[in-house]
């Protein structure tokens, strides 16, 4: 009998049970890069990668924070001198370089002065803070921690519940380093700014110099040193009071920084009191072939999301179809399916490059958003449900259509008039360019794939890929942190090894140390929609401690819950948010203060 534990709390079923008995709740990379016209904060995939270079559709940051300081002037952009390297030795005398990191605050949820003076306020009126973690995709923005994809549904909703109770709520979102305007600059002239393109002998040349600070071990001590810095304590001034030593911190974060969000947690429990992570892949791995097989389960599941067999078998046939043409190698017959398909360049882009074709049938012919599904989308095509029912449709309208001329007509559909770009020497100029302001998220991110994570879905012969299998092989991947960073495939792997490590993967267990982290794994829940694909690499009632609490939320991509809320969403989205709220509830100790747990009960 599985440990009580460890038992699966599923909201489907237990939405409504005491929070006592409420157990484990809980962004595709050929490379996990970010599209400016990806619907959500998301592990995304190369095929959108590929469409943000031709578009870039990205506004400024400028645009977003004057829009946003119009409407929430609580919101304030901030600067924290952060260290650049938190693992160096250094003496006394030895000033270490720092870098300015860029966070928001807001006190919108701290009861004003006022109305704590008044009759109704509880005296005794108790505090914590919420950290929005940053990580890959879009730029932060003041938007934050007012209403985005990052930690809406969960954190700042809660941080109202809990005002609404008399509680003083301090939220904050930290961008992580070297994203948005978090990246450490070369100068010449500032003392102890951090310059990261300095002279070679004085970086070490296994990685390029430029990142030679960034990754997630770095972040996380990012978070652990602001969370005690004065900057952090200034907030919690009161009257002559400037330290935060009695505030609890707890962590949100969905994706990436649901990874760091759990870490964080696990590795510095004495900091951070509890941790939220979201649709988190802690289970670095270098040949992600799952992902690609979720997508056909999904794709093929018709009770929650629409997806069918039929529409499975179409997908499936007509990417075999299309393989099929371009491996026989007749010039009309691949050209005929350049135009067809209206790629960019015609038949002599599509077979310039082997890897064209690779990248074509592998997994953009028609690329589906699996993990950012959203069932109530209202634009054409937006969804798997509305992708399926356009292929079924046009399947029954004409029999004898062929499979490929089915998903030409709804990928034309998609494209909206814009040729279908296929050239992947494109992704491998994007990505080494590292004087282009608008490639430098998107760099970073795959740096971390090259250096500590992998994840790159592959879509191979032995497979269950709806794609064309065996024309994604880790090859293609690997090629690319090759030539992109200069890290080859064996430092790769190594890399990931040492990410597992690191944080123990799955099991939690950092190190060699198995019970060091026991503390940290308390007060952590993990959270997975069962539609997305990264579910396979987080921690869920299959795989993870006995000690960890997991959610599942039937029928949700990623992190879906912690979008903006609406009216429209599916009751497992409200179910998996109240669940959220009462694991914090009872980690802070009000599990009978004001009834939350009959509020917070499903309608």
């Amino acid at each position: 009998m599985m440990d009580a534990m460890h038992a699966r709390y599923d909201i489907k079923e237990t939405a409504t049970q005491p929070t006592k008995q409420m157990m484990k709740l809980l962004k595709p990379v050929v490379l996990l890069l970010v599209a400016a016209s990806t619907p959500a904060h998301s592990i995304p995939h190369i095929s959108e990668i590929i469409e943000s270079i031709r578009e870039q559709k990205e506004e400024p940051q400028q645009q977003f924070e004057d829009k946003f300081s119009k409407t929430h002037h609580d919101v304030r952009t901030l600067t924290f001198d952060q260290r650049l390297d938190h693992f160096s030795r250094q003496d006394n005398n030895t000033e270490c370089e720092r870098f300015k990191q860029r966070y928001f605050y807001t006190p919108r949820y701290v009861h004003r002065e006022e109305e704590k003076t008044g009759n109704s306020i509880n005296s005794k009126r108790k505090t914590v803070s919420f950290l929005c973690v940053g990580g890959e995709g879009p730029s932060l923005d003041p938007s934050v921690l007012v209403d985005s994809v990052h930690c809406t549904g969960d954190m700042i909703e809660l941080a109202h519940k809990l005002h609404e109770q008399n509680w003083d709520v301090h939220m904050f979102a930290l961008e992580h380093r070297y994203y948005g305007e978090s990246f450490p600059k070369r100068t010449k002239n500032q003392k102890g700014e951090a310059y990261l393109r300095a002279n070679e002998n004085e970086l070490d040349s296994d990685y390029p110099n430029e990142y030679k600070f960034l990754s997630s071990r770095q972040a996380v001590r990012d978070v652990v040193e602001f969370v005690k810095s004065s900057e952090a304590s200034q907030h919690f001034k009161t009257g002559s009071n400037m330290n935060n030593n009695g505030i609890r911190w707890i962590t949100f974060g969905a994706s990436y920084p649901g990874m760091v969000s759990g870490w964080l947690r696990l590795l510095h429990p004495d900091v951070i009191y509890g941790a939220v992570a979201n649709s988190a892949p802690v289970q670095a791995e270098v040949n992600f072939r799952k992902y690609n097989d979720h997508v056909s389960l999904d794709l093929g599941e018709e009770s929650l999301i629409g997806g069918s067999k039929m529409c499975l078998d179409i997908f499936e046939s007509g990417h075999a179809e299309v393989a099929s043409i371009v491996e026989g190698g007749d010039i009309d017959e691949v050209d005929k399916v350049a135009s067809t398909f209206n790629i960019c360049g015609g038949a002599t882009t599509l077979l310039k490059d082997r890897k064209n074709i690779d990248f074509f049938v592998g997994y953009s012919m028609l690329p589906i958003a699996v993990q950012s599904n959203d069932p109530t989308c209202d634009e054409p095509l937006c969804n798997i449900q509305k992708v399926c029912d356009a292929i079924v449709d046009e399947h029954k309208s004409d029999p004898q259509k062929p499979s490929m001329e089915i998903l030409a007509k709804i990928s034309k559909q998609m494209q909206a008039g814009r040729c279908k770009e296929v050239n992947f020497q494109l992704m491998i100029d994007y990505l080494s360019d590292s004087s282009t302001p608008t490639s430098a998220n998107d760099r970073s991110w795959y740096y971390q794939t090259c250096t500590e994570f992998g994840f790159y879905q592959t879509c191979e012969n032995n497979s269950n890929c709806p794609f064309a299998k065996g024309h994604h092989s880790l090859d293609l991947d690997l090629e690319l942190c090759e030539k992109s960073f200069g890290i080859d495939a064996m430092k790769v792997k190594e890399g990931i090894e040492s990410t597992l490590l690191y944080y123990g993967g799955w099991d939690l267990k950092p190190g060699d140390d198995s019970s060091s982290a026991l503390e940290g794994q308390k007060r952590l829940i993990f959270v997975n929609g069962d539609v997305d694909p990264w579910s396979e690499l987080s921690v869920d009632e299959k795989r993870g401690s006995s000690h960890v609490q997991s959610i599942n939320v039937p029928g949700a991509s990623h992190h879906f819950w912690t979008h903006p809320v609406k009216d429209s969403d599916d009751k497992h989205i409200v179910e998996a948010r109240q669940a959220i709220y009462r694991h914090v509830y009872d980690w802070l100790g009000i599990n009978g203060e004001s009834q939350p747990h009959s509020e917070l009960k499903a309608e």
